[in-house]
């Protein structure tokens, strides 16, 4: 492993995150890997703000009953909503799971949050889990007035292979004529199946998530295409990236995924869209689950959240780029 300059107040968080891993992802059997995450979930899950109101709905993905989590302020009115896809190589997480950042994001922007609780790899490969992601993008374009969403202020989002499945969306919803998306928000996404590049090569053992896990999750969501070009599933693979909504894009230094990003933000701003790439130095993969320690962590997370405020507001106005240390 090459030498990281890892934020400190990071470190513990990353401790333990490593001595919580038995084996690697591409080895680890996945039933039972996904019973140990909801039973360590369980012990240290704790309730809901109390300023904010939780709930589960069911609605339909064509035949397929498709669960979403539903995230909002205890308060009247009508607020901005937010689709938020969780990460975990298409694989494993929860909206339980991967709650942080919804409950952040109902608290410092005041949107309601929907995460849907979308069909996991191997078992329902692409294109089952972006199908449940779109079908609930829909549903809050046509119904999210009953739950206070503004269906004139939508977002898409999410961390990892969630920032896949949301970029995926905002695609969907430019070619398929709606619901109307007014911005995105993809962290450390993965959006293409090159492990040839310089942030694979440099991070192919980093800690959180390795190269060899990266493709195994890759293969596992294309069924082992991986010359795959849907857009839909490798958003990179896309010919035309304009007419999309106003990205923002995280990547982390010690991250495989670092250049993904890069070069999808890049590629929009060639297309005339708008993309912000925020660089998060000294840190790897998943950080934003770090935030309740990490200096560095938080500090990224409130400039997450004021550009989400920013661009519900109608603030972003041109492409910029920009660096967080």
């Amino acid at each position: 492993m090459r030498p990281m300059n890892i934020d400190p107040s990071f470190m513990p968080y990353l401790k333990q995150a490593i001595a919580a891993r038995t084996e690697p992802l591409d080895r680890a059997n996945v039933v039972e890997r996904r019973s140990k995450m909801r039973a360590a979930r369980a012990q240290i899950a704790k309730s809901s703000p109390p300023d904010v109101r939780v709930e589960w709905l069911t609605i339909k993905n064509g035949t397929h009953p498709l669960r979403i989590r539903i995230f909002r302020p205890k308060r009247s009115g009508t607020v901005p909503g937010i689709l938020y896809c969780h990460g975990g190589g298409w694989m494993y997480g929860s909206p339980e799971q991967s709650e942080e950042l919804a409950y952040l994001y109902v608290k410092e922007v005041g949107a309601v949050v929907v995460s849907p609780e979308y069909r996991l790899s191997p078992e329902y490969p692409f294109p089952y889990g972006f199908d449940d992601c779109y079908a609930a993008l829909t549903w809050m374009g046509a119904h999210g007035d009953s739950i206070g969403i503004d269906p004139m202020k939508i977002a898409v989002a999410g961390e990892s292979s969630g920032g896949n499945l949301a970029a995926a969306c905002a695609l969907a919803a430019r070619d398929r004529a709606g619901p109307k998306i007014v911005q995105q928000f993809l962290n450390y996404p993965a959006l293409g199946i090159n492990f040839e590049t310089s942030s694979y090569r440099e991070n192919a053992d980093a800690p959180i998530l390795s190269r060899p896990e990266m493709e195994y999750f890759w293969r596992a969501y294309l069924s082992g295409d991986l010359g795959c070009q849907d857009p839909f599933a490798v958003p990179l693979a896309a010919e035309n990236l304009a007419g999309l909504p106003p990205a923002h894009i995280v990547v982390a230094e010690y991250d495989p995924l670092r250049d993904d990003g890069i070069a999808y933000a890049d590629r929009l701003r060639e297309a005339g869209s708008v993309a912000t790439l925020r660089h998060a130095k000294r840190l790897p993969h998943g950080f934003f689950r770090g935030m309740s320690v990490s200096l560095d962590v938080q500090a990224m997370a409130e400039a997450l959240c004021e550009a989400l405020r920013s661009g519900f507001n109608g603030m972003e106005t041109k492409s910029r780029r920009q660096s967080w240390t």
